[in-house]
């Protein structure tokens, strides 16, 4: 079987133009060996990043690239990881993969898990601008990208029941009544089997994410609006599925694929996480533009956050992607663990904490209302428009960097 019936090539005519952002990533060898192609003019404007084929791609060049081509060994674990961590990173990033031996059906399962096209090595410099051109080469630059989507909180929990929700939903309200854009926020509730923020929210959506994700040939910016659920001009929701999933029903791709469009349609997209981890759930985690650990002042809850931090740190999450919001303060004249215990257990920035509101907030949920709409002087509600400052502050920083 001929190049020509493995690899999705394009016909003869066509205008070999350099796409904008074309990246290729490839060892060594593998890019003096383009180099040393007849044919290289053809690519010599694009980006060659010299990596080892199971060597991660740094986040600033995912990040530029428009089209990225990269060199993959289908029988390394490292190597097939990384190409999903890039695909995970940029959902909408065209990706193409080069493969040194390639049959039909490796070829099919990859398009299959997303990616863009398949090209063979060594490098032909017509075929990989055949594919890129191919992939729909986006025309804007990672700059026009950034200030055009939204950003993406992902919360979670060091253990179950310890407030997350509550903060994730109030968390979310104060990012949409602030909007520059006047867009609402978009709250996604992940919580697929115990998800609450419906009904703290005194929320009954007709549709939730299991009919969000029910066709992923009809995802799109419209679909996602049309089953979100309004809650104020400030917050919309994606409302947890009403009947109990089992947790591998959830596609990566496809949950991946709905933030994008929401990314688009709202002016910050909030994920509340489950305590139960699985892959799907973890891409969302590595996706995100920045994570809020919500933990409290205890042993169990110290050390189970330092687990869930160790599995970030292992998927590849930046530690200054990651911060830590301590809820349920209470004011003691003897207290046997503080803040100060906190960043010096978990190394990573506390955020701040919340304080407990005893009467108020369970009274705010049982109505559907927040805490301030219930107390205009809630100590919750004052202590998260806090973090919440602090939040938008750190993502303008790293957006300017």
């Amino acid at each position: 079987m001929g190049k020509e019936d493995n690899f999705s090539t394009f016909g003869k005519d066509i205008d070999l133009r350099i796409p904008a952002g074309l990246t290729i990533v490839g060892s060594k060898l593998r890019l003096e060996e383009l180099k040393q192609n007849a044919l290289f003019g053809l690519v010599d404007d694009a980006r060659l990043i010299e990596l080892a084929a199971d060597a991660p791609v740094p986040d600033d060049i995912v990040s530029e690239a428009g089209v990225m081509v990269i060199e993959t060994d289908f029988a390394s674990q490292a190597s097939m990881d990384r190409a999903l961590a890039v695909r995970t990173r940029r959902p909408e990033l065209p990706q193409v993969l080069a493969l040194a031996d390639a049959n039909l059906a490796v070829i099919k399962t990859l398009l299959k898990q997303g990616i863009s096209d398949v090209v063979s090595l060594p490098f032909d410099p017509e075929e990989v601008l055949q594919a890129a051109l191919g992939s729909g080469s986006p025309q804007r630059r990672s700059g026009d990208r950034r200030a055009t989507k939204a950003p993406v909180i992902a919360v979670v929990r060091a253990v179950a029941g310890n407030g997350a929700t509550s903060v994730a939903t109030h968390l979310a309200r104060e990012f949409g009544r602030h909007s520059r854009e006047g867009k609402p926020a978009c709250l996604f509730d992940l919580d697929i089997q115990y998800g609450a923020v419906g009904d703290v929210l005194g929320l009954s959506p007709r549709q939730d994410l299991g009919d969000l994700l029910a066709d992923p040939d009809r995802l799109d910016g419209d679909l996602v609006r049309s089953v979100a659920v309004r809650h104020s001009n400030a917050l919309s929701v994606i409302a947890a599925p009403k009947d109990i999933l089992p947790f591998e029903q959830i596609d990566a791709d496809d949950l991946l694929k709905a933030i994008e469009y929401a990314r688009r349609e709202y002016s910050c997209v909030v994920l509340d996480l489950p305590s139960n981890w699985t892959s799907w759930n973890l891409s969302t985690v590595v996706s995100a533009d920045h994570v809020i650990m919500v933990v409290e002042l205890s042993v169990a809850s110290l050390r189970q956050a330092k687990r869930r931090l160790e599995l970030f740190s292992s998927a590849g999450v930046k530690n200054e992607h990651i911060s830590i919001v301590v809820n349920r303060l209470e004011k003691r004249l003897f207290k046997t663990i503080d803040l100060d215990d906190v960043d010096r257990t978990l190394r990573r920035r506390v955020l701040g904490g919340i304080h407990m509101d005893k009467d108020v907030l369970p009274l705010a949920q049982d109505q559907g209302k927040f805490a301030d709409e219930v107390h205009r002087k809630s100590v919750f509600a004052r202590d998260v428009t806090a973090v919440a400052q602090e939040l938008a502050e750190l993502l303008e920083a790293e957006k300017a960097q």
